[in-house]
């Protein structure tokens, strides 16, 4: 973690003990059965929560001050947890309560494998439709019971060094293709499930997989299998238009004093909607299920989505949540049409034959 992501979460911890008003708050309402669950839950002492090291920290200690709970958290990718998650399930030797995913867990939901979260939604602060952006909290699943999306974000956008490509000289995807930019083109790869097979399933989307070929193979782009790296390259200018990278690389670049890295605004396709690692599930059968339902409805709440929103500089759908370090690119704009990829049916039935299209486009390599 570099010096800048360090100073950002020890200020986020700072603020959130400065406001000890939020930790009344968000459990304004509350009734009989969440102060059961409460003191069921401060009597089981801790939850075990997995997800990535950032988190991990900043939520302890404020989930800790708002709720007398210890949080132990266990530091991992996110394709690592949901693997020791399917593990542990099928051994039944379960040792995490929750754990941060994103939409890739519906497969253990529909064997039956994960317990439902709607039914632990308790208090009004999260329940309340007036919380949320567009008057709901929006689900994944079908059933709306068992993903939440907490933080949505506008992706699939592509990064310039401004001081190589200018302002305006880019403006859709189809540009890209010009024969000036065969070799000024790196990505992340679009192999591998994540971001790069996210903003490649995109383009897919909207221009069909003869245009992937055409980006990416024909324009010679490098692969990388580092965010921080791609950032890296289009700062220094090695390749200076980056394709398919996250809002933590580019902003850590630019607080840094990196002024040339610029987000490009394409007219013939605005980006996704994605919901990252935002989505908090439960197996069935943890050992803390009181501690396990108060961390949901707090992370749900307004000190835990600030803490998440800081962290990964993306927006909450809370309405209440406005964290000054996410950047506009990110927030999905009013009018605009953007694909969804966090639903189950194109999830399910549409991803599976672009991921498909786009290995095969690759040789399978």
């Amino acid at each position: 973690m570099n010096i800048f992501r360090v100073v950002v979460l020890l200020a986020l911890v700072t603020v959130a003990f400065a406001h000890p008003s939020l930790a009344a708050e968000w459990q304004d309402g509350a009734g009989a059965d969440w102060n059961s669950v409460l003191a069921a839950g401060q009597k089981e002492g801790k939850v075990v929560v997995a997800g990535q090291g950032d988190l991990g920290r900043p939520m302890a200690e404020a989930f800790k001050r708002d709720t007398g709970i210890n949080l132990e958290w266990l530091t991992a990718e996110p394709r690592d947890i949901d693997a020791r998650i399917s593990r542990e399930i099928r051994a039944q030797n379960l040792s995490i309560d929750l754990f941060f995913t994103g939409a890739a867990m519906m497969g253990m939901m529909h064997d039956g494998f994960l317990a439902p979260i709607k039914p632990q939604l308790l208090l009004p602060g999260v329940t309340e439709a007036k919380n949320w952006k567009e008057d709901r909290i929006k689900w994944i699943d079908n059933e709306q019971q068992y993903f939440v999306i907490a933080g949505e974000y506008v992706f699939g956008w592509p990064v310039f060094n401004s001081d190589i490509i200018k302002h305006g000289e880019i403006t859709t995807w189809k540009d890209l293709l010009k024969p000036e930019y065969k070799g000024k083109i790196a990505a992340y790869d679009p192999r591998s499930p994540g971001a790069g097979q996210a903003g490649a399933a995109y383009l897919a989307d909207l221009y069909g997989i003869d245009f992937v070929k055409q980006l990416y193979i024909g324009q010679g782009a490098v692969l990388a299998n580092n965010g921080r790296q791609l950032a890296e390259w289009a700062a220094r200018g090695t390749y200076p238009i980056g394709l398919s990278d996250l809002p933590t690389n580019i902003e850590s670049f630019r607080q840094n004093g990196i002024k040339s890295l610029e987000i490009g605004t394409m007219t013939d396709g605005p980006g996704t909607l994605l919901g990252g690692s935002s989505i908090i599930a439960e197996p069935k059968g943890v050992a803390h299920p009181n501690a396990a339902t108060v961390f949901v409805n707090w992370y749900l709440s307004r000190p835990g989505q600030e803490i998440y929103g800081a962290v990964w500089t993306t927006p909450s759908r809370r309405t209440d949540v406005h964290v000054a370090s996410v950047p506009d690119y990110t927030i999905p704009k009013p009018g605009a049409v953007y694909l969804d990829q966090y639903r189950e049916d194109w999830y399910l039935n549409v991803r599976p034959k672009l991921q498909a299209a786009i290995i095969a486009a690759f040789g399978g390599q």
